[in-house]
């Protein structure tokens, strides 16, 4: 007599349970109340139908050459590198999967990952899955920039990664830039915001974009600035920006009176933070990029391998 079969719940409870928390198959049979072997069958039937989907490793597709290059050459504490090779893997998706491979052995119990905004990070934050540590918080490191429904926003990667690593997301409720100093030191006095900037203070993971000066970094697409003010912070010397402030050449600090209307990270708190990865690519980066390493605002670098052989032979 044939076995009757499982529905698609079971199989989906069955896969979750050996791949997605790496429960081994004779405890999900204890727990399940079934047998070895049939947790084995379903498991089998889950990849049939497409439930389970079995692919090349990320690391494989990790440029090791390029990655020991840019620690030895930046002082990194470590690199990712991604290589496209032959594949057609969506490139930011295969940056994301890779840093966010390489930042979840870094964190334990009470951990407090700092998030920015930007495609990069947003990619990490997708490929977040639950992570085995208790009393997780990821922060945001930077008011709203962006529209909040777009998957770019800060607020939006807080609530993904939190919710992928079995964290609490907490989100600064303000603009990345208000109108004057005045209206940035009330809303930085209100209880909402001043406990969020108190978590940011303890934050040892911090996962952030570097924006380049060009028309298309998402400071100034999303009207952060007026290009006037744009044109005049590149005029004193600006190369890149973290969370909505600026830096130059050697990686230090613009200072202008945006920086007082700014509700976001100090970049001069950056350096104190004991994982702060930068997640960055392309050729119109570079600059940003290497001044960043240069001041030391950064500790360690996700990027692709044009982008990194183009930091390395400069």
């Amino acid at each position: 007599m044939a076995r009757p079969k499982p529905d698609e719940q079971a199989l989906i409870n069955v896969a979750r349970l050996r791949y997605e928390d790496g429960v081994p198959q004779n405890e999900i049979a204890r727990n399940l109340q079934i047998s070895e072997a049939t947790v084995s069958r379903y498991l089998k039937l889950a990849m049939e139908l497409g439930i389970v989907e079995i692919r090349v490793a990320t690391r494989a597709f990790r440029n090791a050459a390029l990655e020991a290059r840019l620690m030895q050459r930046f002082g990194l504490s470590f690199a990712i590198v991604v290589d496209r090779r032959s594949t057609d893997v969506d490139r930011l998706q295969l940056l994301g999967n890779a840093v966010f491979r390489g930042i979840e052995d870094l964190v334990a119990n009470d951990t407090v990952i700092g998030v920015s905004n930007g495609e990069t990070v947003a990619s990490v934050a997708a490929a977040g899955r639950l992570i085995r540590a208790d009393n997780l918080s990821v922060v945001t490191l930077i008011g709203g920039v962006g529209r909040a429904e777009e998957a770019s926003h800060t607020g939006e990667i807080c609530r993904t990664l939190a919710r992928r690593i079995g964290a609490q997301a907490w989100v600064l409720p303000v603009p990345a830039v208000v109108d004057s100093m005045e209206a940035a030191e009330a809303l930085r006095s209100t209880s909402g915001v001043s406990d969020i900037f108190q978590l940011i203070d303890r934050v040892s993971i911090a996962i952030v974009g570097i924006g380049a000066m060009t028309e298309g970094a998402s400071t100034f697409r999303n009207g952060l600035f007026p290009p006037s003010r744009v044109q005049a912070i590149i005029a004193d010397g600006a190369v890149g920006s973290i969370c909505a402030r600026f830096y130059n050449a050697e990686g230090q600090v613009v200072h202008s009176d945006i920086d007082a209307r700014t509700l976001s990270l100090p970049l001069d708190a950056l350096p104190n933070v004991t994982h702060s990865i930068a997640v960055a690519m392309g050729p119109e980066k570079v600059p940003a990029i290497r001044a960043a390493m240069r001041g030391r605002m950064i500790n360690a670098l996700g990027t692709d391998a044009e982008t990194a052989a183009l930091l390395c032979e400069g």
